[in-house]
């Protein structure tokens, strides 16, 4: 069409004209409504989503670091058993050694051989062997 046929055609105004202008007008409003109430229940569920997730997120983490916690406390009672054991093997491989229990005996217990005279002086401090 030219723009001139454009121009030659006219609207009547009567009652059934302005009611399909009326139910046009209502279709295009209920089709706006309908595209709110889809555009707010959408943006709802992202944002009860968002929420959702964001919230286990933190939840997440902070559980991450009180397991780490946990991690660095037992690391650290490890390392004292280990250490604690390292001493007791080293006791025990003194322990099965014959002169060192002589020693420890003699100094801890106060064991002497018979006939043997022990004498304390004044300045002697007497140490444990097991200090040595």
């Amino acid at each position: 069409m030219t723009n001139g046929a454009h121009n030659k055609i006219k609207q009547l105004d009567n009652d059934y004209s302005r009611q399909v202008a009326s139910n046009q007008h209502g279709y295009q409003q209920r089709r706006l409504q309908v595209r709110r109430r889809r555009f707010i229940t959408i943006v709802a569920v992202f944002g009860a989503l968002l929420l959702f997730f964001g919230f286990q997120l933190i939840n997440t983490r902070a559980s991450l670091q009180g397991v780490n916690r946990q991690v660095a406390t037992s690391q650290v009672k490890l390392n004292q058993a280990r250490t604690q054991h390292t001493k007791l093997e080293t006791q025990i491989k003194q322990l099965n050694n014959k002169d060192y229990l002589q020693k420890l005996l003699r100094s801890k217990y106060d064991y002497t051989k018979t006939g043997e005279t022990v004498y304390s002086l004044p300045n002697d401090n007497a140490s444990d062997v097991t200090a040595n």
